[in-house]
């Protein structure tokens, strides 16, 4: 992680609260994401010229979680990738992605925010 940082590589976003970090969720150009890269279960939708960044994990510390931290996350992480130059930012959650690991966010908290599903994906045009 530390190298990804040192080099300029996007990897996601901190929320905090007093200075003290609370939660946290990856948000980068799916290039960055070299397993995504090549999955099968989670195949690129969009063309190679498109900037597409994808919202792959959320975590939020135990104590602050069920206090809307992670829709402040995937809010600054739609943000944060439209002024990078995103056209698209992609996720996919635990419950229509069939993925069991539940740190990768629900569908209501996607489609909350304006994202459309689109086979195992939530997908949401901002550029």
């Amino acid at each position: 992680m530390l190298k990804l940082v040192d080099a300029g590589t996007p990897i996601g976003l901190l929320a905090s609260h007093g200075g003290e970090p609370v939660g946290w969720c990856s948000v980068a150009p799916r290039e960055t994401y070299a397993r995504l890269e090549r999955s099968r279960t989670m195949p690129r939708v969009t063309s190679p010229e498109t900037p597409t960044w994808t919202v792959l994990c959320f975590f939020v510390a135990r104590h602050w979680r069920h206090q809307h931290i992670a829709n402040a996350l995937l809010e600054g992480a739609i943000a944060y990738a439209r002024d990078q130059g995103a056209a698209v930012i992609e996720g996919y959650p635990f419950d229509t992605a069939g993925i069991t690991a539940t740190h990768r966010g629900h569908s209501d908290m996607f489609k909350a925010l304006g994202f459309e599903f689109e086979g195992k994906r939530w997908c949401k045009r901002i550029g």
